[in-house]
């Protein structure tokens, strides 16, 4: 286990610190960051863009007005074929199916009207795969209706705001550009 105290690095370089110190993990090990105030937005950041980050065995404690310490975790590597069931998936609306690996995989989850606020994911070609019920997925505003059953295919790059017409689920593939 490494650990980094960034609290005497200055703030526009702690990012990039704590990339290069994680990349130097070992499948299965952990950074442990010691912060003056809480990551959260350094968790947002590994989970859209490093596929071995493990977000799900993500930890941070307050240990004082301004130390906080966080285990960021580095997934096991995924050399075994790996089996999950959608509906055993925790977390809601999104649940990741296989954390760490890519290309990240995630089941959506929303009751009739329930929408994910607009968002986009740079550097991805996505498939939004509707499994039940039914989704309007806007793409840079333009309204696409997904049923159950259907596949939508396009890139990141462009807005995305899924709304469910009806209670639906949809598995939705987040690749890396140029292998979808």
């Amino acid at each position: 286990m490494s650990e980094l105290d960034v609290r005497e690095i200055p703030p526009n370089e702690r990012h990039d610190r704590i990339h290069e110190a994680f990349a130097d993990l070992e499948p299965g090990e952990s950074l442990t960051i010691v912060n003056d105030h809480d990551p959260k937005p350094l968790y947002y950041e590994l989970s859209a863009e490093v596929p071995a980050f493990d977000d799900e065995a993500y930890a941070v404690e307050r240990e004082g007005p301004e130390r906080f310490v966080a285990e960021l975790p580095k997934a096991e590597d995924g050399a075994e074929p790996e089996t999950v069931r959608i509906a055993d998936l925790d977390g809601e609306p999104h649940a990741r199916a296989f954390p760490g690996a890519e290309p990240k995989t995630v089941r959506l989850s929303l009751d009739a009207g329930e929408s994910v606020a607009e968002h986009d994911h740079p550097d991805r070609t996505v498939l939004f795969h509707a499994l039940t019920g039914a989704f309007d997925v806007a793409l840079d505003g333009e309204p696409h209706r997904v049923e159950a059953g259907e596949l939508l295919r396009f890139e990141g790059d462009r807005t995305v705001k899924p709304t469910a017409r009806e209670d639906a689920t949809a598995l939705i593939v987040l690749a890396p550009r140029g292998e979808a």
